[in-house]
């Protein structure tokens, strides 16, 4: 069983803090595709095995939560819970994305690594389709070619900010490096660190970087004080997509 979650989930989960809730509702909607459960207590037991909810009063807090947001709908005539599609979700939200990421009962308790994989991911992608219709795109000091129609971005790393990522996507440079160290333990993101020249004198080249309004990190590398460059980023996973939602 798998299913495919709208990209912007997992980011307005992480942006607003739901993301333990997110991924209560996956498992919803992977244990119940028919699109409705009685949410008994023999059921509530069992998501609270799986989902290691250690009280009832957190249980009822999740469905509180889904019902609020309207993703769970209570039909008293039935006594079932109504699970709300994906596709309902992104209308409501005017999502208009069709990228999303599939999921299953191996993955979907991810959480962290999945929003950091699809964060760099979707960066990635944004990438390279600049360098595709610019020609070239230059960053620090390095410039990056498209290189021929045959060219295949899915396979090349690209530069990819930490900080460039937190402007994009309004969460804290903790957070955002977080996240990646999480999307690499599981093997969705390959990071190659890379550094520059050799510094000659750090405490000197501290005090000239303080009147420099870019961030230039020194750190030691085999053996000398050198520049710390952006990272390059490839994903190891592809994005899926969804239908287009009707106007």
């Amino acid at each position: 069983m798998e299913v495919s979650v709208p990209i912007q989930l997992f980011i307005n989960a992480q942006q607003e803090g739901y993301a333990k809730k997110l991924q209560f509702f996956l498992s919803l909607k992977l244990l119940y595709p028919t699109g409705k459960t009685k949410l008994n207590d023999g059921e509530l037991l069992f998501l609270e095995l799986t989902e290691e909810i250690s009280s009832r009063r957190t249980t009822l807090n999740y469905i509180r939560f889904l019902v609020e947001k309207g993703w769970l709908q209570y039909n008293a005539k039935t006594g079932y819970y109504i699970i709300k599609s994906f596709d309902r979700i992104r209308r409501e939200n005017s999502w208009k994305a069709r990228l999303s990421y599939p999921v299953d009962f191996h993955s979907y308790r991810n959480i962290k690594a999945i929003t950091g994989a699809i964060l760099y991911g979707y960066l990635h992608m944004d990438f390279w389709r600049k360098v595709r219709r610019k020609k070239s795109v230059q960053i620090k000091g390095s410039t990056y070619h498209f290189l021929s129609p045959n060219f295949n971005s899915k396979e090349a790393p690209a530069p990819l900010s930490v900080l460039g990522l937190c402007k994009i996507f309004k969460i804290s440079t903790a957070t955002a490096s977080r996240l990646k160290d999480c999307a690499v333990k599981q093997n969705l993101l390959e990071v190659k660190k890379n550094y520059g020249s050799i510094v000659p004198n750090k405490k000197a080249m501290e005090q000239c970087l303080k009147y420099n309004d870019k961030r230039n990190n020194i750190v030691y590398y085999r053996g000398n004080y050198r520049f710390q460059l952006i990272d390059t980023i490839l994903p190891l996973f592809l994005f899926k997509k969804r239908q287009k939602l009707k106007t």
